[in-house]
């Protein structure tokens, strides 16, 4: 059995010959660029931090010596349109890429250095061809949409213009697809308008773009319907599909331009289908299982469905595919692989190893020929072999039907993460000078919870917890007032001169016939409806929010208890954050608000260890659940509720509206909560009588049960969300955000295992709108290689208190 391996290897080096394999002294030595239309540079993951290097280095060749001037991601094509329109105009810098492009490649330094190349060599042009659309297609292509169907005569209704936002641009389907009735006129209104924006002469490249985004959204929004379904489809042919067809659109409105692809192996690949599945295969499958649940502390990873995802790959028509049959010859796609080392494996959020090649594969031949680098070109080889080109599992195959050439790099390291220097941002520390108290009713005595707490004439605020409680930075100044005040009571204020470091506070409920008594201004006064009292808010918002960018300071504190009352997670830091384009509604609010840590300590190495978004990184998910910069909830939402004016409350001398509202079609287009739907979700919302201003927000939103994929648990969850706003020098900023969830865990067998209570409370601690500070760090790369300081004195005078109150049900 050993000759025969020996001798198969001996045939395999003997096929390897001079015309086939290129050492590095060039890197398209054997084949000529000049030659190809399109030349796709594939990865086997995509955390191959090697093979990105070694991409940016072939970019800049084929570049600067070929005649490549189109760089296509694989990531959003409307996306990336937009930010070459929004950065040609000087509407952005160079680094709304890092939005357009996807933060799988743009948190790495090698896609820091290509915007930096891009910068001197502005001839080279990103775009995108994937189906799948993320920030500037959420942020602007409505309104861009509408304007070209204005523009071209073209009528839509409001109830259209509604269902396409929900559906395409926010991907709230998942109703769609289980109520036939609905899912047909879905179909036959976005099959209505592609028939009349098909009538659109395509005369500039922007109508194009628009044109074919929308029908390129539509076959994306077609396939997730039909999972949802449970529609067999195989691997991902459709998604492969409209992403050959977005590649072809692109070589076609630039016919004479080279195209070099950044993409998945998998999707470049030509005849897939054509692999044998063996058992060598299987047992590298398994093996890499055990290793991704060692690393991620949990028997997680079904391996039939691993199997079965690999098996299924004898259906899979990639976009290579349909690419290959178009370009034949003009079309060179490369893969890549390695023999030994690490890369980032993202369904574990943690560096793995390669797994070792078994000796019948060409990376065991490179390794024992000492090859660190090598071009293979597959040209004419009928000859069977493993590889491991595609995710590190290997695979045999003919390959020379499936990629025209490997390339081969001996050791695979992780990709290098950009780091934010934290240091540059100037820390100042309050030590001993705190004030604490305790906000109570004065006739009942019992707490008041999230009543303000803020200076008179400083930015400086805080928020009380759920028992009252408060803790502020004592800040004296002349003829200055620490001022306390929550909505349906008369504020206080004392002095600051008369401050001690223990403080009550009781406030007093406002009387009725204040709060109730209108100002009548004419007879024939028309009292608004609670609809019209929302939109009036809405349209007041660039009046009564800075539009201008600000810093903002916060103290972000994270707690999780169990089901045995053990605190499981704890985690609080102070941030500072910069926010270029103010406060308004945005679909990605994330996207224009920056971050650094200043001060950040742990009970536990839980979140220590995990992936930067987790812990205090997931403050950009918290944002997303803000009144007035997130438009998924009643302010802009507010055709899905049903509205209800209460009465009028008080708020420090002026009168409040009070509206409660029901959902009554709860879904991530009206909660932002995605998969598993909101089943139900209320509130309220509480607005000024004299500008309009948003001042207070409660909304409880009950979700779905579903089933984990890995572990195949059964959770249920109930959200919390409760915010206020505050008037800073005539603009109105929130105070608080607080979002708490209620999950309860059970087994396969729906036996109840355990719940946890998490919430994450953001306070504000101070604003800037003159003096503002450029910070650089996107809000969701907050936590990204931050490291935490020792013996912080920050901290010395302030305890560690993560003592939460789990409140009620409410459902």
């Amino acid at each position: 059995m050993k000759s025969i391996s020996i001798l198969i290897s001996i045939l395999f080096l003997s096929l390897i010959s001079t015309s086939t394999l290129f050492s590095q002294d060039s890197l398209f030595k054997g084949i000529s660029p000049a030659e190809f239309e399109i030349i796709l540079l594939g990865e086997q993951t995509h955390g191959d931090g090697a093979v990105f290097d070694k991409k940016l280095e072939m970019i800049k060749d084929l570049h600067e010596n070929h005649g490549y001037n189109l760089l296509v991601f694989e990531s959003g094509m409307y996306d990336n349109f937009k930010a070459n329109e929004l950065y040609k105009n000087q509407k952005e810098e160079i680094d709304i890429f890092k939005q357009s492009v996807g933060w799988l490649y743009t948190t790495t330094e090698v896609f820091q250095q290509l915007l930096n190349y891009l910068e001197t060599h502005p001839e080279l042009k990103i775009l995108g061809f994937d189906s799948q659309e993320s920030t500037l297609f959420e942020e602007y292509f409505l309104n861009d949409f509408k304007s070209l169907c204005s523009k071209n005569n073209i009528v839509i209704s409001n109830e259209d213009y509604i269902e396409i936002e929900k559906t395409m641009i926010v991907r709230d389907f998942e109703n769609y697809a289980f109520n036939k009735k609905d899912s047909t006129n879905l179909y036959n209104n976005i099959n209505a308008v592609i028939k009349k924006i098909d009538q659109i002469p395509k005369n500039d490249i922007e109508t194009a773009v628009l044109v074919q985004t929308f029908k390129s959204v539509f076959s994306d929004l077609d396939f997730g319907l039909k999972s949802l379904q449970k529609e067999k489809i195989a691997i991902q042919n459709p998604r492969d599909k409209q992403m050959a067809e977005n590649l072809i659109f692109i070589k076609d409105i630039y016919p004479n331009e080279k195209i070099i692809g950044w993409g998945a192996s998998y999707h470049f690949a030509n005849k897939l289908n054509e692999f044998e599945y063996t058992i060598e295969t299987e047992n590298y499958i398994k093996k890499q299982i055990t290793i991704t649940d060692s690393i991620h502390g949990d028997s997680h990873t079904n391996t039939e469905e691993e199997i079965a995802q690999i098996k299924e790959m004898k259906y899979a028509v990639p976009m290579g595919q349909i690419l290959k049959e178009k370009y034949g010859s003009k079309l060179f796609s490369l893969a890549f692989t390695s023999y030994e080392g690490f890369y980032f494996d993202f369904s574990v959020e943690q560096i793995s190893p390669i797994l070792q090649p078994p000796a019948n594969s060409i990376e065991s031949d490179f390794k024992n020929q000492n090859i660190k680098t090598a071009l293979y070109v597959l040209n004419n080889i009928p000859h069977q072999f493993y590889s491991s080109t595609l995710g590190y599992i290997p695979l045999s195959a003919n390959w020379e039907n499936i990629f025209d050439g490997i390339f081969y790099i001996e050791k695979m390291y992780p990709p290098k993460y950009v780091i934010y220097d934290n240091k540059k941002t100037k820390t100042v520390t309050f030590k001993g000078s705190s004030i604490t108290g305790s906000i109570i009713d004065y006739d009942t005595s019992e707490p008041i919870n999230y009543a303000d707490v803020y200076y008179s004439d400083l930015n400086s605020s805080t928020v009380s917890n759920a028992k009252g409680q408060f803790n502020i930075p004592n800040k004296k100044s002349t003829n200055s007032y620490l001022v306390f005040s929550s909505i349906g009571y008369e504020s206080d204020s004392l002095s600051t001169n008369s401050l001690s470091k223990q403080i009550n506070i009781r406030l007093k409920k406002s009387k009725d016939d204040i709060v109730l008594n209108e100002v009548v201004v004419s007879a024939a006064r028309i009292e608004l409806s609670a609809e019209e009292i929302i939109k009036k808010a809405r349209e007041n918002i660039e009046m009564n929010y800075v539009q201008t960018p600000y810093n903002q300071s916060f103290l972000f504190k994270i707690s999780q208890i169990n089901s045995s009352d053990s605190l499981a997670i704890g985690e609080e830091a102070v941030i500072d954050t910069y926010n270029k384009k103010g406060i308004n509604g945005s679909n990605k609010p994330e996207s224009n608000i920056f971050a650094n840590i200043k001060h950040l300590r742990t009970n536990t190495d839980a979140y220590e260890k995990s992936k930067w978004q987790n812990g205090i990184g997931s403050l950009w998910a918290v944002l997303n659940r803000d009144i007035i910069l997130s438009k998924t909830n009643v302010l802009y939402r507010n055709g899905s509720y049903d509205l209800k004016k209460q009465k009028l409350l008080n708020y420090e001398g002026q009168k409040v509206h009070k509206i409660d509202f029901i959902n009554t079609s709860p879904g991530s287009y009206s909660t932002g909560y995605g998969y598993p739907a909101p089943i139900a979700s209320s509130g309220s919302i509480y607005i000024s009588t004299k500008n309009y201003a948003v001042l207070k927000y409660e909304h409880t939103i009950e979700r779905a049960e579903y089933q984990t994929k890995k572990s195949k648990k059964w959770i249920k969850q109930e959200h919390n969300i409760v915010q206020t706003y505050k008037n800073v020098h005539g603009k109105y900023f929130f105070n608080l955000l607080e979002v708490s969830t209620n999950t309860d865990i059970f087994s396969r067998g729906h036996q109840y295992l355990q719940s946890t209570y998490t919430i994450n409370k953001l306070v504000s601690n101070d604003i800037e709108t003159s003096s503002v500070k450029f910070l650089n760090r996107p809000l969701i790369e907050l936590k990204q290689g931050y490291k935490k300081q020792l013996n912080d004195p920050y901290w010395e005078d302030k305890p560690m208190d993560f003592m939460i109150e789990i409140p009620s049900r409410n459902f």
